[in-house]
């Protein structure tokens, strides 16, 4: 009998994890991207938005960078895992816990002569519980690996933020050209307008030439008023992104023309599972989950406790100590539980499964996202390029057409025509290259950014 007893102890502390050996899930991964692109696989700067060569922006991001409130909320949602952890950790250790009392009583005699009785008492008492199947152990592995989600998902946050920063940037930029091109042909608009007037007056043209004018004129200013209400929703959003009121907030005189273009090299799709922190995050998730499954198997099995307990008594300061002491160790095995364990294995197994897929969509998505982007910074380029071409000769034709209109060589209607192709052009180059730098924003994040886990 005393040798059962001690092949048994020897065969439960022994006992190993009941945590799944975790193996990242299999994903087809192409050997190269299918959007021809200009250069071989490159480096990826941290600082990647520096690129733009624009002091403002770098600013801008700066700030962001500190100010942001949602990057703000999620380092305290680090701070919280990070305590997590610290929790689950503590289920391996021993516990300990002292304890003390004093107490002072009056009993009265049956002569009235009262006696007081002391009573001091301390304690200290030790519990451990052994962790012979690995429970506590993928609790704390569970607890590590959630701390990395919320780290990834802080990183996948950050790129988000420099992205939107930078696009809302370029978007009060594309506001306010637009915004000027618009005030620039309300200019000419009036001035159209005064000659067609002059003429109207004199009797050689039509009330269709001037009504045809006074039309296209109403049309630029309420074309005005939407692209002021644009600007300043735009200036908003920033101020927002950035941690400011927008009361007063205002962005600087940078023209979307001087920001440069930034050459992108994309790294091989095979990188993109390290470089992608919202990819490492859907994996620390089924990390976690694979530690949870761990400890749903371990709960099937008995746990060991060991607990220590001393006391110390006296009857009054002066009066010498007595002591007592308790070594105690105890077994609990689950015999009958309702199903409530295997429906926690259950449970667990089939989150993990949940993840599994969830980590493969992240990733089919991830390259998803850099095609599209690929396609976006190509098709952008040859649209910009066409489009100021097509502004050039839209300058031209108008320019040509003033010059006819006033020597009585053409219509009012070529002119007007003329006139609003080359507004209309130059609405579009402006926002073509507001497009184009768009494009490579989304190439940046797609590809993860400069981050890399």
């Amino acid at each position: 009998m005393h040798k059962l007893l001690i092949y048994t102890l020897v065969l439960l502390l022994c006992g190993c994890s009941r945590m799944p050996e975790y193996q990242r899930p299999p994903v087809e991964t192409p050997a190269r991207w299918d959007t021809p692109v200009g250069g071989a696989a490159g480096f990826i700067s941290h600082e990647w938005w520096r690129g733009f060569e624009s002091p403002e922006l770098n600013a801008a991001i700066a700030r962001a960078l500190n100010e942001n409130l949602d990057l703000k909320a999620g380092v305290q949602r680090i701070e919280q895992s990070r305590a997590g952890l610290k929790i689950a950790r503590a289920g391996l250790w021993p516990s300990i816990a002292a304890s003390g009392g004093a107490s002072r009583s009056r009993n009265d005699g049956p002569d009235n002569d009262p006696d007081y009785n002391t009573n001091l008492s301390a304690g200290l008492s030790v519990s451990y519980e052994v962790d012979l199947f690995g429970g506590n152990s993928a609790l704390v592995d569970a607890s590590r690996a959630s701390l990395l989600n919320t780290q990834y998902t802080q990183e996948s946050l950050r790129l988000v933020t420099i992205g939107d920063v930078a696009r809302g940037y370029f978007t009060v930029l594309n506001n306010r050209e637009r915004l000027r091109l618009n005030e620039d042909n309300l200019k000419n608009a009036r001035e159209i307008l005064r000659i067609v007037q002059a003429r109207y007056d004199a009797g050689t043209i039509s009330t269709l030439d001037l009504s045809q004018q006074k039309s296209a004129l109403a049309s630029a200013e309420a074309a005005h008023a939407s692209l002021v209400q644009q600007e300043s929703i735009a200036k908003n959003a920033l101020a927002l992104l950035l941690g400011k009121p927008p009361q007063g907030f205002e962005v600087g005189a940078q023209t979307l023309t001087n920001i440069k273009i930034p050459q992108i090299d994309p790294v091989q799709p095979s990188q993109l599972l390290e470089r992608r922190p919202d990819i490492r995050a859907a994996e620390a998730s089924l990390l976690t989950a694979n530690a949870n499954i761990g400890a749903a198997r371990a709960a099937f099995f008995p746990s060991v406790g060991l607990g220590l307990n001393s006391g110390w008594s006296a009857a009054a300061f002066a009066d010498p100590l007595s002591s007592a002491m308790s070594l105690a160790a105890s077994l609990a095995a689950p015999i009958f539980q309702g199903g409530r364990l295997e429906g926690g294995l259950d449970q667990a197994t089939a989150r993990q499964k949940e993840l599994v897929e969830n980590y493969r969509k992240a990733v089919l998505t991830a390259f998803r996202e850099v095609e599209d982007a690929l396609t976006a910074v190509n098709i952008s380029k040859i649209r910009e390029e066409k489009l100021q071409e097509a502004m050039k000769e839209a300058r031209t034709s108008y320019m040509l057409s003033q010059t006819l209109y006033d020597a009585g060589s053409i219509d009012f209607q070529v002119l007007l025509n003329t006139q609003t192709t080359y507004f209309n052009a130059q609405d579009s180059y402006v926002q073509a290259r507001f497009a184009r730098l768009s494009a490579a924003i989304d190439l940046f994040k797609a590809l993860g950014g400069g981050w890399q886990g």
